[in-house]
């Protein structure tokens, strides 16, 4: 099954993501984690060629990011921060899952994710400024992941200008 979702993550067409995104939704509750994965990778697929698929299955891609396996969450973050480059606004109400992830999770390659994706949502929503800076700020004392690091600090600069100088 994994080999034929990939499959058709790579002749994804308008059409055929039209007709297949039930299925597609409907394998993001499939007992193996591999399934789930490949099925969220492929709908980000999906998206690119039938952006209205994305209205359609928000809600559904949001719970991935309550999954119980870690590497099914990984793979919803990645395909929510890759579809919030476009547009982050949309994204404003997954922040408190994000930032529930920034604090909690210790997979590295996510939190890049993570910090990338809740930066780019400072300008949208600037009260989110002053509850990113002592995480991130944490995660720069004690990260030793240069890119973790660099990504950390790139949000802090992106949170600086809407915070003032008396909160911290």
């Amino acid at each position: 099954a994994g080999l034929a979702i990939n499959c058709l993550s790579n002749i994804a067409t308008e059409d055929l993501g039209q007709a297949l995104l039930p299925e597609l939704l409907h394998m993001l509750n499939h007992p193996s984690p591999y399934i789930r994965k490949k099925a969220l990778l492929c709908l980000y697929k999906v998206f690119l060629k039938y952006p209205q698929g994305l209205r359609l299955s928000y809600d559904k891609i949001k719970l991935c990011l309550e999954d119980p396996h870690p590497s099914v969450v990984s793979c919803a973050v990645n395909v929510i921060t890759e579809l919030a480059e476009k547009n982050p606004k949309n994204y404003l109400p997954l922040a408190p899952a994000f930032f529930k992830l920034l604090t909690s999770s210790a997979n590295n390659w996510m939190l890049i994710k993570v910090v990338k994706l809740l930066g780019s949502l400072v300008p949208e929503e600037p009260r989110l400024a002053r509850k990113l800076l002592e995480p991130l700020s944490g995660m720069v004392k004690s990260t030793h992941a240069k890119s973790l690091l660099y990504e950390s600090v790139h949000a802090i600069t992106l949170c600086l200008p809407y915070v003032k100088k008396a909160d911290g």
